[in-house]
C-alpha cells in the first residue's frame, strides 16, 4: 500500500494542479454513489424546507471536497515548506485579541469542527514560531489500513503536531493542558456517547470530551477552525468560547457550527455531511 500512496502523491504534487482537481471530482462522485442516502437525509433533517435539487448540489459538492481533503492528506509530504506557506495563512483571530493561540499562557482546548480541509490545520505550528514553541496533542481514530495509516500520521506530524489514540491517549490529552499546552479534539462526529443536543433543529448525541477537559483545568477554549479559499488553500480561525463548564461549552461550539452552515451555501458545503450525526439522536444523556 505504501509503495502506491508515494508514486500518487508524486503525481499529485509533481503534474499540474488540474491533475489533482480531476481526481477529486472523481473521487467526489465515488463518494457521494456510496454515501448518497446519508448525505440526503442529513441535509434534509439539518434544512428542510430546501427542495432536492439544493440538496443534491450541496452533498456533491461537499464529496468533492471531501475528496479534496483525502488527496491533500496524500499529497502534503511531498509539499516544500514554501509551498505550504503558499497554501496556508493564519487570519489575525489567530495571534491577536481574545481569540489569540499565541498570547495565552493557560493551556488550551481545540474544538475542531469537520470541515473539509481541516488536514491542513496540521500545519498550523509551523506557521507561527509561538506555535511551534507549544506541543499539540491531537486526538485520532487510527486508519485499519497500516500502511496508509503510517503515511497520514506521518503527513500530520510533520510539522510538530502529536497523534495520539482516541482508545489510548485520553492521558496524553489532559496532561498536555495540564501543563499549559494544546490539546485538539473533534467535537462534531457522529456518537453513541456524550450529551444530547439540538442540532441543527433536530436532537443528537454530542461529544462532551473537550469541554470536560476545559472544565477539569480552567483551559481556555477556542473553536480552531480551516476557512476554503480554494482549491488546497485555506485560512485558519480562532473563535473564543465563553462557556465554563462542560454541559455548556458542548452546547455552544455546536451552536456555533450550526450558525456556520447556516450562513451561506459555501460555508454549508465545507461540512462532512457523510457522518451519521443523527443516529443516536433520540437517546437520552449518558
Amino acid at each position: 500500500m505504501r509503495p502506491f500512496i508515494a508514486i500518487y502523491a508524486w503525481l499529485l504534487t509533481r503534474l499540474p494542479e488540474g491533475f489533482a482537481r480531476i481526481n477529486a471530482g472523481g473521487w467526489g462522485c465515488v463518494l457521494w454513489i456510496l454515501r448518497r442516502k446519508i448525505l440526503t437525509r442529513n441535509l434534509r433533517i439539518a434544512f428542510p424546507d430546501r427542495d432536492a435539487a439544493w440538496v443534491k448540489r450541496i452533498g456533491q459538492t461537499s464529496c468533492r471536497r471531501a475528496a479534496e481533503m483525502g488527496l491533500f492528506s496524500i499529497a502534503s509530504p511531498l509539499f516544500s515548506p514554501e509551498e505550504i506557506r503558499r497554501r496556508i495563512t493564519l487570519d489575525g483571530s489567530i495571534s491577536q485579541g481574545p481569540t489569540s493561540l499565541t498570547e495565552t499562557t493557560e493551556g488550551i482546548v481545540l474544538f475542531v469542527p469537520h470541515f473539509t480541509l481541516m488536514e491542513m490545520m496540521t500545519v498550523a505550528p509551523f506557521l507561527h514560531p509561538k506555535l511551534a514553541a507549544k506541543q499539540w496533542v491531537v486526538l485520532f481514530r487510527p486508519l485499519n489500513q497500516p500502511g496508509a495509516n503510517t503515511w497520514i500520521k506521518d503527513a500530520r506530524e510533520r510539522f510538530g503536531m502529536q497523534l495520539v489514540s482516541r482508545r489510548e491517549g485520553f492521558g496524553q490529552a489532559m496532561k498536555a493542558v495540564r501543563e499549559k499546552q494544546v490539546t485538539c479534539i473533534l467535537f462534531d462526529q457522529n456518537t453513541p456517547q456524550g450529551i444530547s443536543v439540538d442540532f441543527m433543529g433536530s436532537p443528537c448525541l454530542a461529544t462532551d470530551l473537550p469541554g470536560i477537559i476545559a472544565q477539569r483545568f480552567g483551559a481556555e477554549s477556542r473553536i480552531f477552525w480551516a476557512e476554503r479559499i480554494s482549491f488546497w488553500q485555506c485560512r485558519l480561525h480562532s473563535t473564543a468560547l465563553h462557556a465554563k463548564d462542560s454541559a455548556g461549552l458542548t452546547l455552544e461550539s455546536n451552536n456555533w457550527l450550526a450558525n456556520r452552515l447556516r450562513s451561506s451555501d459555501e460555508a454549508c458545503v465545507e461540512w462532512l455531511w457523510v457522518h451519521d450525526r443523527w443516529k443516536h439522536g433520540h437517546r437520552g444523556t449518558t
